[in-house]
């Protein structure tokens, strides 16, 4: 029901008529975007205003348009479920990134807990750490 290709304008005989009709309209917001360019310039503050909102209008409506506009056919299987084509390289270069913040954190946890040991057993003991602190 809703969701459905030809229904919302992504497929089939809609996505050729709403192409159609965001063509017509496209041609209209550049006609729209030549009068605006075309005008004088402003010589008071009210034409200023009404210049600018213009402007507004017009690029609020290219927006819209833009995002009437049917989109390409995905193509494979991955694009299907929604994913995305990453390059092999940059996927690599990622994994290594994130094994040396791994490596660095594992060592970071290991001296943590080296000093939390030390720091246990100068408690237990009584003897200063070997920084020469006394334990907590």
């Amino acid at each position: 029901m809703a969701g459905n290709g030809d229904e919302t304008g992504a497929g089939g005989e809609s996505a050729g008529w709403l192409d159609h009709v965001c063509e017509r309209l496209k041609a209209k917001v550049e006609e729209a975007v030549q009068a605006v360019c075309d005008a004088p310039p402003p010589t008071s503050l009210a034409e200023a205003e009404k210049l600018a909102r213009a402007a507004g209008v017009i690029a609020r409506s290219a927006k819209a348009v833009d995002g009437l506009m049917s989109r390409p056919e995905r193509k494979t299987e991955e694009d299907e479920m929604g994913g995305e084509h990453f390059d092999p390289e940059e996927d690599e270069r990622l994994r290594a990134e994130l094994c040396g913040h791994h490596e660095r954190l594992d060592r970071i946890l290991e001296e943590k807990r080296a000093e939390a040991a030390e720091r246990a057993r100068a408690k237990a003991g009584g003897a200063p750490l070997a920084g020469g602190e006394t334990p907590d």
